[in-house]
């Protein structure tokens, strides 16, 4: 059975690790608001709540606390 969005989810997933780890963290930032997007229209909470949790460390190590904060409350939402 197809599950929509999931090849998508994953190659994004895959190239915003690559660019965390090479402090590229905007592109990190785009491609996991891909993830959030795309986790969002498969209604699965604990994806949401994971790539919430990723664009809150990664707007936090470029010092955008307010962004930071808003997606780590995102990712404490139930």
């Amino acid at each position: 059975m197809y599950r929509p969005y999931v090849t998508e989810i994953r190659t994004a997933h895959l190239k915003a690790q690559q660019a965390e780890r090479s402090g590229m963290y905007h592109v990190a930032v785009q491609q996991y608001l891909i993830c959030l997007e795309k986790s969002e229209c498969r209604q699965d909470c604990q994806c949401v709540n994971y790539f919430a949790q990723q664009l809150s460390n990664c707007y936090r190590q470029m010092g955008l606390l307010d962004k930071a904060n808003f997606y780590a409350g995102l990712a404490h939402l139930d």
